[in-house]
């Protein structure tokens, strides 16, 4: 993540809490016992196929809603969840990958067929769900993630964040979203010392060249570990690839789907 001003980076993040995306007829239930988060469900839930949608930090399962009420997905049962400590899951934020990956196990034994989905810190979460349950994840779209513990040491706004000063004055969803931040590069290591070989579903990464939040560095990083997949590294996109190329995304969905 590139340098900023520390009140630009909070307003860059503040975009992503409250993105003002289109409306879509969604069921919003609790999710599945034992699973530590909220979920939007959309598309049809009688089909064969579920995608699964994870978000960044900070955020929410509103974050998906463009993808959710997207007419090219609705054959799918598409299912977007609250992170703990984010949105309505009601949960205290949770900094471990591997813990968040397991409250969202229930997920993937539904016995469909399961795409996973993530956008941002989302995104390793998801690989970790495929590496503790990979022959139930059907395979994975990690959008502008975070892989390489070298390039998420935690920054100088992050350090400033962790204060007092700043716990009275800042909104209570970007102080939880730094508790994540100030551990992620020892959260990706144990990540990273995984045996990633034991991956053998399709995985799709897809990096803006021009992210200053998640260095493009990060899916070069996961393309090495996992030599099979395929990278797409779009120029003239940054972080917010999520929101401001959808129509690519959804189509990258659907050619995922029917491999």
């Amino acid at each position: 993540m590139a340098k900023r001003p520390v009140f630009g980076v909070f307003l860059i993040l503040m975009v992503s809490i409250y993105p003002g995306f289109a409306t879509a007829d969604k069921n919003e239930m609790p999710a599945p016992s034992d699973t530590e988060a909220w979920i939007k469900i959309a598309g049809n839930p009688d089909a064969e196929r579920r995608v699964v949608f994870i978000h960044g930090s900070p955020g929410s399962k509103e974050a998906y809603d463009d993808y959710l009420g997207h007419p090219a997905l609705q054959h799918l049962e598409l299912v977007s969840v609250d992170r703990p400590g984010f949105g309505e899951s009601g949960r205290p934020v949770e900094t471990s990958i591997q813990k968040q990956a397991e409250a969202l196990m229930d997920l993937v034994n539904s016995g469909k067929e399961t795409w996973v989905v993530g956008h941002s810190l989302g995104g390793p979460i998801a690989l970790q769900l495929a590496l503790l349950a990979p022959d139930r994840v059907s395979g994975l779209l990690l959008i502008a993630s975070a892989f390489d513990p070298k390039l998420e040491s935690p920054k100088w706004y992050n350090i400033i964040t962790d204060t007092l000063l700043a716990n009275w004055i800042l909104p209570d969803d970007l102080l939880k979203s730094n508790r994540e931040m100030m551990v992620l590069d020892k959260e990706l290591e144990k990540l990273a010392a995984q045996n990633w070989s034991t991956l053998d579903m399709p995985v799709l990464l897809v990096h803006g060249a021009e992210d200053d939040l998640a260095d493009p560095g990060n899916s070069l990083f996961a393309k090495a570990k996992l030599p099979a997949a395929e990278l797409m590294m779009m120029p003239d996109e940054g972080h917010f690839i999520l929101w401001e190329n959808v129509p690519l995304l959804v189509d990258q969905i659907n050619t995922l789907v029917s491999k």
